[in-house]
């Protein structure tokens, strides 16, 4: 009973501190739009770019592989392990977090020069490096205290990183813009200064963070320093090479995860200028792409912010909730799986596909049909931005059950053990993006819309590769078509619901009573047309997220 509580109680709290964490980023993303435009979020998400790779790797392997060992170390009453343990990790999370700062500050300049073909985004990216080693402390003092079971210290360290990321990225951000005319002599000048103070925001949380884990293990008797005093130093050096071997296929996971917006940093703001190059009188004809090459430092920066900055930090507001149903699923899935159950497995496989269609085609198909008033709503003051982002976001969303299903389908590939297959579908997935990016983007028709494409091709091709892979090297029964259908035709229905009551509802309501209304109902439409259409799978579904087993 005690563990079920721990459970519910760590789960809880997780939660809680995750949607918090969400809602303060959107505080950050959103006002800063508004404030940085297309052409400083391409300089701040530039910084972000060269930053989460070199993060996840220093960041993933260690505090994952200290979680296991400390629960196992306590399980067995092994205390001297556990102190050993977190010493080891730390000296090499420090020794990583210093070894990928200085490689960001060694790579910056021809980073953003010749990759990123943003030589502007470099003040962002130079305060951004000693975020790596802040980040890498913190991490193994989360993955300490999870292996102790307490998820608590996790959850305040992520809300307070949130709420100075928050606080000082839009506060610094928008008082340099403001002074942008007497510091820089022009605000679109002021821009990467702006950015840049916004990325401090984001260093200054992080070291935050860290402090509050150093000023937690000092104040608290759960550091086990006691039993680890006379540990030898052969021990300690044969702990740390254990630790970065079973580490090492972890961290290059995490960073081959983030290859997909990588292919994008470094594809389209340079498909975007060579468009420019190859297809000037198209650029010149069209009033919204001529206005963008006139009154932007840089076109493809622009539209890079546009669609990495603004359009991706809208659509994951969407595609972010799917991955509830991931983790209620998981332990289910793989006890069944580890058990050789065949039909619980298989019932869990289909519940955990239904359970992602489900959630994910209702909130894509509606912020499809409302794209357009839902960016206006969130970037009022910024009217090009809004044009050139709505088609590529309209793109996002009606192909977003693939990437979610993608998604499911790694889980299952978790459930069986097999950690490797999802780095390999990552990566084909990111070569894909990479080459339909340079096919589609440089058409000034479909410009960032053309990576928007990409992206729902890539996904749709790496899910029909993991589907027939996990049928074939697990002899899984997975049918992502059948499973889905049912949400997808319901998803049609609220989605053509939700357009035919914002265009009723705007004209007598105003824009945002409309949006919120027309969502509502789009959404009660899409239930009562599931219910009616797979009413059984529906209750399951509901049945197996309240009633879900530890």
């Amino acid at each position: 009973m005690r563990t079920q509580k721990g459970f519910i109680r760590n789960t809880a709290v997780m939660f809680s501190a995750m949607f918090i964490s969400k809602a303060l980023g959107a505080v950050l993303k959103i006002p800063l739009g508004n404030i940085l435009g297309g052409e400083g979020m391409g300089y701040f998400t530039t910084a972000y770019s060269i930053f989460m790779p070199v993060l996840s790797f220093a960041c993933a392997g260690i505090p994952t592989i200290l979680t296991r060992n400390v629960a196992g170390y306590a399980a067995r009453g092994e205390y001297g392990d556990i102190f050993a343990a977190r010493r080891c990790s730390l000296l090499l999370a420090a020794l990583l977090g210093t070894a990928g700062a200085a490689l960001i500050y060694i790579i910056a300049l021809p980073f953003v020069g010749f990759i990123a073909n943003s030589p502007a985004s470099l003040p962002g990216v130079l305060i951004i490096a000693p975020a790596t080693l802040f980040c890498s402390v913190t991490a193994v003092y989360r993955g300490y205290y999870e292996g102790l079971s307490d998820t608590l210290p996790t959850a305040m360290t992520q809300i307070i990183e949130s709420f100075v990321k928050a606080l000082l990225g839009v506060g610094l951000s928008y008082i340099v813009y403001a002074n942008g005319e007497s510091l820089f002599g022009s605000q679109q000048a002021a821009l990467p200064y702006s950015a840049a103070a916004a990325i401090l925001g984001v260093t200054v949380s992080e070291m935050c963070g860290m402090v509050y884990m150093l000023f937690r293990i000092r104040r608290r008797e759960d550091n086990f320093s006691e039993y680890g005093r006379n540990i030898p130093k052969k021990q300690l050096f044969t702990m740390c090479k254990e630790i970065i071997f079973a580490s090492l296929p972890i961290s290059l996971g995490a960073s081959a995860a983030n290859l997909l917006s990588f292919a994008d940093m470094i594809t389209v703001s340079n498909c975007v200028d060579l468009s420019v190059k190859l297809f000037g009188g198209y650029w010149g004809i069209d009033g919204n792409l001529s206005a963008i090459r006139d009154i932007t430092a840089g076109p493809g920066n622009f539209m890079y912010g546009c669609y990495a900055g603004m359009i991706m930090s809208v659509y994951m507001l969407a595609a972010a909730a799917s991955g509830v149903i991931g983790r209620c699923e998981m332990p289910r899935l793989a006890y069944a799986a580890e058990k050789g159950m065949r039909n619980e497995t298989t019932h869990e496989i289909k519940l955990l596909i239904k359970g992602t269609a489900v959630i994910t085609a209702p909130l894509t198909a509606i912020m499809a049909v409302l794209a357009e008033p839902i960016l206006r709503i969130l970037y009022p003051v910024r009217e090009l931005e809004v044009t050139v982002s709505v088609v590529p976001l309209v793109i996002l969303c009606a192909g977003g059950i693939s990437a979610a299903l993608l998604g499911a389908v790694c889980i299952v590939f978790h459930a069986y053990g097999d950690f490797t297959f999802p780095i390999k579908v990552t990566l084909i997935g990111g070569v894909l993006k990479l080459m339909f990016n340079v096919v589609f983007i440089i058409f000034p028709v479909l410009n960032i819309a053309g990576a928007a494409i990409s992206a729902v091709l890539s996904n749709t091709i790496c899910l029909i590769y993991a589907v027939k892979s996990v049928k074939r090297t697990h002899n899984a029964e997975i049918n992502c078509l059948m499973y889905s259908l049912p949400s997808v035709f319901g998803a049609l229905g609220g989605g053509t619901g939700a357009y035919l009551f914002y265009n009723g509802l705007s004209p007598r309501l105003g824009m945002i009573p409309a949006v919120l209304l027309s969502a509502v109902l789009g959404g009660i439409m899409y239930a009562l047309m599931l219910y009616i259409y797979d009413n059984n799978d529906c209750v399951e579904v509901i049945k197996a997220l309240r009633h879900r087993k530890a």
